[in-house]
């Protein structure tokens, strides 16, 4: 099987900070192919891929993730979306699936595949 892959694109003025969700215990979150241990910080201008090791057939819940405007999401200082995504049940193609939030910073999708999208963050 194949594993999803999210390419994040940042086109903000501010670090987009990284981190799988904890709800999702029993993942591994991918970053550009390494174990993300903790959060990273995506600085303006620059792009990195996110993924999970996947060995079953596709699904709306494939990873959960935290696209944060600053590195204190945890307490409330800073703005998050806590996100779920997965291949969305109508079309096929790999999307945000579940969770909100609000941030500084708003996404996009685009280029969508069953296995594949990109995510471009922009200021709000």
């Amino acid at each position: 099987m194949s594993s999803p892959v999210v390419t994040v694109k940042n086109h903000s003025s501010r670090a987009i900070y990284i981190d799988s969700d904890p709800n999702w215990d029993d993942q591994e979150l991918l970053l550009d192919d390494k174990p993300l241990r903790r959060g990273f910080a995506l600085q303006p201008d620059l792009a990195a891929r996110i993924s999970v090791d996947w060995s079953g057939p596709g699904n709306a819940y494939m990873m959960g993730v935290i696209f944060a405007d600053g590195p204190d999401y945890d307490y409330g200082g800073d703005g998050f979306y806590q996100l779920t995504i997965g291949q969305d049940e109508d079309s096929g193609l790999l999307d945000v699936t579940d969770g909100g939030g609000e941030a500084k910073i708003a996404y996009s999708i685009g280029q969508q595949a069953p296995w594949s999208m990109t995510m471009d963050f922009a200021d709000s």
